[in-house]
Parts: C-alpha cells; structure tokens; sequence
C-alpha cells in the first residue's frame, strides 16, 4: 500500500479512465485520419515525435488537430518508435520533403551535429521545433515552442518537500527517466539537482530507460532503498506508479506527465503529485505558427514557452484542470 492508503481498485477514477483514454485516442485519429485524406487542403505538415503512439502525445496531437482545423492545414503524425538520434530524424524529414510536405514539426534528438543538420535543411522544408529550447532560432526554423524543462525540474523538488515526512536532507531519493538523448531530459534533471540543493539534498541514484516492466523492477531492487522516488517524464511516472503500486512500500512518488495512466496513479495515491505540461498549448501553436508561415509567407521567428501546473489528488477534478488534463472535450 502506498502513501495514499488506497488499493487500485478502489480508485474512484479508473474505469473511466480507460474509457475516456479510448475515446480520445478514437476521436484524434479519426480526426487526423479524415484530415489526411482531404486532397485540397493547400497546407501540408509532417510531424516527427519520439514514440509517437505513446500515451504522452494524446494532448500534443489534439492541440494540432484542432489549429489544423482552424488554419485549414493537414497534418500527419509520422509513426515513429524510439528514436535513436538525429540521423534518424534526418531520414524522416528528408522523406517528408519528398512527399512533398511544406513544414515539419521536430522534437530534436540531442547531438553535436543536431543544428548543422537542421541548418543544410534551409531552402528545402521549413521547420518547427517542440520540446526542446536549446536551438538557437536558425534561418530554416520558423519557431520553437517548449515547457520551460529547468523549472519542470525545480518544481520537482518543491513537491518532494511538501510532501515528505522528514527534511528532504534526510531522504534516499531516487530519480527515473526513460531517455538520455533528448536534451529536455538533461534540463529537468539539471533543474531538480538545482532544487533539491535548495533543501540541502541530492538524488542518490539515476535509473535510466524504465521501458521493460521486469527488468525495472529487478534494477531497482539493487538500488539503495529510496524514500522517495521522481519520475522525470511520462514514461518515467508510469513505470513508478506501477512499481509503487505493486510493491507495497511506503514510497512518495512525485513526477511529471500527462497520460491517463499516470493520472490514475494520482486518483488512487499511488503518486502524489504529478508537473502537468500544457502540451495541448504546445501542439496547437506549433501548427499555428508554422500554417501562418506556409499561408502568409510570414516569416516571424518565435520561440514560445508553455506554462505546467501541479496537480493534486484534491485539485484533479478542478475546472481550470479539467482543461488542461482532458482537453480534447474544448
């Protein structure tokens, strides 16, 4: 039993979860698919993601579909796995302008040679870039738009706080993350260092890529038993839910994420707080932007930021979370 003192079924939330979760993935494909059948549609834009069928991107997609929708574009979610770096990236977007895309909407892999490659792109295909703040506005890219990772990271920390039992000073804490080649990673852990050094505390260890249940759990075991445990991204906070779930300890999990599954892990006390990014915010003016520069031939450079909220048990059900958790009901 966790620190919420609530088994898994007897969360109030998870059924319709599920439900609405199939829904949403229903309603958005349906969307995107009779979108992409349209042949008079003037705007064409590739989207490539990290794991595109993840949980994670149901908000992102439905941000685009609806600026889709409201610029007159079309958009297709190029189907991806994990990506192994920007050479694969590359492929993608080269193959996006041979099928003759006007824009692409990137989440860049981290990589030394990351900007020369976006650069010896310029004059083929115009570029957007998500998640990712790193870039410096290039002639090929037309904005960026991404969280602000650092301060995802330091409001980590200031969860931990709240929640925990004793000084976080005091603590074993235990970090997860699921990719060590996007630079968004680096920069939420980089933030959480920063803040948990506010509290005179520090991470004791980093677990990376929590993708195999089994071997997660086998590779936790050998960890130094923590006290508390923080998930830096979606995949990261369902791996810890499950385990925490399912081991029985008095574990605070603290993270960040927006699928469903990490909200019923929040609904049944398994985790106690979850950074929530505005990803539908971030789906829909990355295709804004860039419908404005493929409609107008516009070219007004914008690096936008979108804001994140935290999220309680208590506050899940609140009006002004409602539209960030469940967007796709706007």
């Amino acid at each position: 039993m966790g620190r919420g003192g609530r088994t898994m079924k007897q969360s109030r939330l998870f059924p319709e979860l599920v439900l609405l979760l199939a829904g949403m993935i229903a309603v958005v494909f349906f969307m995107m698919a009779r979108e992409s059948g349209s042949t008079d549609t003037p705007g064409q834009i590739h989207v490539i993601i990290d794991d595109s069928s993840d949980n994670r991107w149901v908000q992102f997609i439905a941000g685009m579909q609806q600026a889709a929708e409201d610029e007159g574009v079309k958009v297709t979610v190029i189907p991806t796995g994990r990506l192994t770096g920007i050479s694969e990236e590359q492929a993608l977007i080269e193959r996006a302008v041979a099928n003759g895309a006007d824009g692409v909407i990137v989440q860049p892999m981290t990589d030394k040679d990351a900007a020369g490659i976006l650069e010896n792109l310029n004059e083929r295909i115009s570029i957007e870039l998500v998640d990712e703040s790193t870039y410096e506005i290039m002639s090929n890219v037309v904005g960026i738009v991404s969280p602000e990772h650092e301060k995802i990271g330091k409001e980590l920390a200031k969860e931990a706080a709240r929640f925990s039992e004793k000084p976080l000073s005091q603590c074993t804490i235990g970090v997860v993350r699921s990719s060590e080649i996007l630079s968004s990673a680096q920069k939420k852990l980089d933030g959480l260092a920063e803040g948990l050094r506010e509290y005179g505390a520090k991470a004791a260890w980093v677990q990376e890529r929590p993708d195999d249940t089994s071997s997660f759990k086998e590779e936790l075991a050998l960890r130094e038993t923590p006290d508390i445990l923080i998930a830096m991204d979606n995949t990261a906070l369902e791996a810890a839910g499950e385990y925490a779930a399912a081991s029985g300890e008095d574990l605070l999990v603290i993270g960040t994420g927006t699928s469903m599954k990490a909200l019923y892990y929040l609904d049944s006390g398994t985790v106690s707080s979850i950074v929530v990014p505005e990803d539908y915010m971030m789906g829909y003016q990355s295709v804004a932007d860039l419908s404005e520069f493929i409609h107008r031939s516009r070219f007004l450079p914008q690096r936008r930021t979108i804001s994140h909220r935290v999220v309680h048990r208590d506050t899940l059900f609140s009006e002004d979370n409602q539209e960030i958790l469940f967007p796709i009901q706007r």
